[in-house]
């Protein structure tokens, strides 16, 4: 998910799309990015800030209004927390909700890349 958030958002967004409000598939996305920050985190994959780089790399990218970067760093840190407080130790459901929310966040990536948001 990680290469292909990147290679989704890491590319100039139209003017026309940067100043159009944000799909709500930029808000699930921010979600998945806090809950995989801390389930990869509490189940050892060593990655560091590599989610929260990934959502401030998106932010960037997606250049919203103020009121719009603070929903999306919302969703982000609610989500972040929410997790933490059902998994603090990885377990197998843990795992598990961590591949899905991958898989998951990468059907949005694309959803949002062929909508025009990152290209």
């Amino acid at each position: 998910m990680a290469a292909l958030i990147t290679l989704a958002l890491a590319l100039p967004v139209p003017a026309s799309a940067a100043n159009a409000a944000l799909p709500a598939k930029a808000a699930q996305l921010a979600e998945i990015l806090g809950a995989v920050h801390h389930l990869r985190d509490v189940c050892g994959t060593n990655e560091g800030q590599l989610w929260r780089n990934k959502m401030i790399e998106m932010i960037g990218v997606l250049g919203p209004s103020e009121a719009d970067r603070q929903k999306l760093v919302k969703n982000f840190n609610d989500s972040y927390y929410r997790y933490k407080n059902s998994y603090p130790a990885c377990t197998a459901t843990a795992a598990r909700q961590s591949d899905k929310l991958m898989q998951d966040g990468q059907k949005i990536a694309e959803e949002l890349a062929a909508s025009g948001y990152g290209r």
